[in-house]
């Protein structure tokens, strides 16, 4: 095997005698397995998640994700900026698109009236209907349920859309706007037509699917 003493010029001197003696020597470091996300220890996944310029990363993350996140980051940064790239992001935060609609488009007979601009959609912006899950905050008030002097007033905890919207960000083009709707639910009507089986009750909600 050749090494770098190898291949010195004759009139290399001591300081590069000694430069060469020390970057021939074999390091005890296993590079190769560091350097593999599958492999690595948790503890240098952050190091390795920088060196492959990671921009979605949260510490309370499981070991299994954070692997899949360096693992993936070379095909995940080719996608930022396409369509497809906040579909892909998202389930790192536990959230889904549910439906996209950006305005102006086709238009599409039986879905639109000529020379309306349907009313809550700005033109030139890309709207999103996400579905992420929310915890009720422990000892939360209810109503009946609850006595203000034991149950303190407590909100929701709004991190997952934080963190949504995080994903997004770094999915998305910076010239892209976004727009997020998170009403993924919606009350039950008799318009629904449910089964009366007891499935559905009226009162209850029902996952929406389209803006």
């Amino acid at each position: 095997m050749t090494n770098a003493r190898d291949i010195l010029y004759r009139e290399a001197g001591p300081f590069e005698r000694a430069l060469a003696k020390a970057l021939s020597d074999t390091l005890p470091v296993p590079l190769v397995e560091l350097l593999d996300p599958s492999r690595t220890r948790v503890e240098y996944l952050p190091f390795l998640a920088a060196h492959e310029s990671v921009d979605l990363w949260f510490d309370d993350w499981s070991e299994a994700r954070k692997r899949r996140m360096v693992d993936e980051a070379l095909h995940l940064a080719a996608l930022k900026g396409t369509r497809a790239a906040i579909a892909v992001f998202l389930p790192y935060v536990d959230a889904e698109v549910i439906e996209r609609v950006s305005y102006p488009r086709r238009f599409v007979i039986g879905r639109s009236a000529l020379g309306l601009q349907p009313i809550g959609h700005q033109p030139f912006t890309a709207h999103l209907l996400v579905r992420v899950p929310l915890r009720r905050p422990a000892n939360a008030m209810i109503i009946g349920r609850s006595a203000i002097a034991r149950a303190g007033l407590r909100t929701l905890d709004q991190t997952p859309l934080r963190r949504v919207e995080r994903a997004i960000v770094v999915a998305k083009a910076p010239e892209t706007l976004i727009s997020v709707n998170y009403g993924h639910r919606r009350p039950v009507t008799i318009d629904d037509g449910f089964p009366l089986d007891g499935t559905f009750l009226l009162g209850g909600y029902l996952h929406r699917k389209r803006l």
